[in-house]
């Protein structure tokens, strides 16, 4: 028999961080921590299977107290993976199989984020993740690998800077704007963005100056925010047509969208409404973290009643 005291942990493994919470079976919060990376291409590597380990090694350093852990792991894509995929994870941080439950990221993001049955996702953070469930434990992921594309300003923003200086675009207030946050003048911009390897990091958090310039009414800033907007009910209206008629809940998050604050997401509700009026715009609920303790505390009490 397990301890009455046994725990749950719930772990959101991204590519840029790994976030993990951890109670015990009577709802007494353990512990909240964060460390490096764990995503993983295909089954998962030593580096990955460090990183979980670790983090289960301090969060319950005891197995036999530990219930169950839920791990939504950036890279768990395809079925024909995923059964290699779970055994590899087990073995490495020290669980029986039957105490791990291994899911895409986006799948505890939902879990999260949104608090009724009918609900959609988009959540961009250094990444876009989807997911969409029609009742609860029944989560789906929306374009798992991203092969898809969906509209990233940050991204889009160093190509129309670009076009900007060599004449294609008009010039706004935004290019001295991305040139400063970039610290690189004019002439330097084009090799820099190519050869610097400070360039990507540096871009990925150039979201706040265009969101900035677009509040300021920028032209160009407008339309690379327009084209998010767009993109963000797009997928979210493709989600909700696997949902069918009917009230759901369109919850969107994570870094980048909360950088465009309230105007972004009155943005997003305004475009939203005029094609599924039926929707209810929501910020997440919670963390992808606490998404995974939640399924996590689900699995445990479902196998305390087998």
């Amino acid at each position: 028999m397990r301890p009455t005291s046994s725990r749950v942990i719930g772990i959101d493994a991204g590519a840029t961080k790994t976030a993990a919470v951890a109670e015990t079976l009577e709802g007494e919060a353990v512990e909240r921590l964060r460390t490096g990376p764990s995503a993983i291409v295909g089954l998962p590597d030593a580096r990955a299977l460090a990183v979980l380990r670790d983090i289960v090694d301090r969060l319950a350093p005891q197995r036999e107290a530990l219930a169950h852990v839920t791990i939504g792991l950036s890279g768990v894509d395809f079925p024909e993976e995923q059964p290699e995929q779970h055994r590899r994870v087990a073995e490495a941080i020290g669980v029986p199989k039957d105490r791990l439950l291994l899911v895409n990221d986006s799948l505890v993001a939902l879990a999260g984020a949104a608090t009724v049955d009918r609900a959609t996702l988009v959540q961009h953070g250094t990444e876009v993740t989807m997911a969409w469930r029609p009742r609860l434990g029944e989560e789906s992921v929306f374009d798992s690998v991203g092969i898809a594309d969906c509209f990233d300003l940050r991204l889009r923003t160093a190509p129309l800077v670009a076009r900007m200086l060599d004449g294609r675009a008009p010039v706004t207030p935004l290019k001295d704007l991305v040139l400063a946050h970039c610290g690189v003048d004019a002439e330097a911009f084009p090799r820099w963005v190519i050869r610097d390897p400070g360039a990507k990091d540096r871009i990925l958090k150039i979201g706040p100056v265009v969101f900035g310039a677009w509040q300021d009414g920028d032209p160009a800033a407008a339309q690379l925010v327009e084209a998010a907007v767009e993109d963000y009910v797009t997928a979210t209206v493709a989600m909700a047509a696997r949902l069918g008629p009917g009230a759901f809940q369109a919850c969107f998050g994570g870094g980048t969208i909360n950088q465009g604050g309230a105007a972004l997401l009155s943005a997003i509700e305004d475009r939203l409404s005029g094609r599924r009026p039926d929707a209810k715009l929501s910020p997440p609920a919670a963390s992808p973290e606490d998404g995974a303790l939640f399924l996590a505390r689900r699995a445990a009490s479902l196998a305390a009643v087998r």
